[in-house]
């Protein structure tokens, strides 16, 4: 069950006595998919018996259209595009100098394996013996790959005021939900215990003083990307695609996270651009301009092509990929 099908199921609700559907008329405000469970909530504006003969409809409908599946429909009482988004409190991650978000619009693209190797050219940068001064705060709380791309299962410890002391792996202090639970717990949480999650990451963690820190986003547009807008104060923030057209085109919508909340998007990283042949010629598998349409559309440039490399998602990646993201890490930083 995706966004799209939902919003063209609701597409046969018209809103009387025009015979335009509320979607069109943009009343659905938004759609929260967790499983087979969705929440909608539908602003009309007008009438309230006739916004409720609307929502019985809506659910009605999507009960019959997608049977088996758990559908709340509400209705809202203000249109929450007029309420001013809320910032990240002062003082937050203060003592990290540049944090970026890493993001895209869709899964299956790389991001995570993206994020883990840029915090890695990051402390290639400024990490040194012991001294950790790079943070990787995977937020992907449903999804957290971040221990099985480092390679190794560690554990943060508590400090005695009960604050989470995260780990350091190779130079990058990393906090992760996958350090929490086992790799085979499922994480059934709804929006409001992700993003007590993703707060309890970026306030009572010990992350001490760091030059950057990369924050890897769940895919998409949900509760869990805005409350990493809403908690961080972002430096900025790139978009992950793949050359396929579905993946840059729902890059579009990820980006617009951003765009709408005021955080600066540095460049588009097309991830697995192409396969590298043994003569040293690029075989384009997945096609070659959609990732470059995608950020011509949002008016940045493409900051990184990075090629298909299966050490990438090892705990040592191939020297080439190391030079690519060493590339990547210092376009950000200037």
């Amino acid at each position: 069950m995706q966004k799209e099908e939902i919003l063209k199921a609701l597409a046969g609700v018209k809103y009387p006595p025009y015979s335009r559907d509320i979607v069109s008329f943009g009343m659905v405000k938004y759609v929260k998919i967790s499983g087979s469970f969705a929440e909608i909530g539908i602003f009309t504006g007008g009438d309230e018996t006739l916004a409720l003969r609307i929502i019985k409809e809506a659910s009605e409908l999507l009960h019959s259209k997608f049977p088996g599946s758990k559908f709340e429909v509400s209705l809202l009482k203000e249109d929450p595009s007029k309420k001013e988004a809320p910032k990240p409190k002062s003082g937050t991650l203060s003592e990290t100098k540049i944090k970026i978000a890493v993001a895209s619009g869709k899964g299956g693209v790389g991001k995570s394996t993206v994020a883990v190797n840029l915090a890695r050219a990051m402390a290639r940068i400024f990490s040194s013996g012991e001294q950790a001064r790079v943070g990787l705060m995977d937020c992907d709380i449903h999804g957290p790959s971040a221990t099985m791309l480092f390679g190794q299962k560690v554990y943060p410890s508590v400090s005695p005021d009960e604050k989470i002391i995260p780990p350091q792996i190779g130079g990058v202090k990393t906090i992760s939900m996958g350090m929490l639970v086992s790799d085979e717990q499922p994480l059934l949480w709804r929006g409001p215990m992700v993003t007590s999650a993703i707060r309890q990451f970026a306030e009572e963690v010990l992350w001490g003083e760091l030059d950057a820190m990369v924050l890897d986003l769940p895919p998409g547009t949900g509760d869990a990307v805005l409350s990493v807008v809403q908690t961080v104060p972002l430096s900025g923030a790139i978009i992950v695609t793949t050359p396929n057209s579905l993946a840059a085109a729902t890059a579009l919508r990820g980006a617009n996270v951003f765009g709408k909340s005021g955080v600066k998007i540095l460049g588009v990283v097309n991830n697995m651009a192409f396969l590298e042949m043994p003569d040293g010629s690029k075989n384009f598998i997945f096609g070659e301009k959609s990732a470059s349409e995608t950020a011509d559309k949002l008016g940045v440039p493409i900051i990184a092509e990075i090629p298909i490399d299966k050490t990438l998602q090892e705990a040592e990646s191939s020297e080439k990929s190391e030079k690519i993201f060493d590339d990547l890490a210092r376009k950000i930083l200037d």
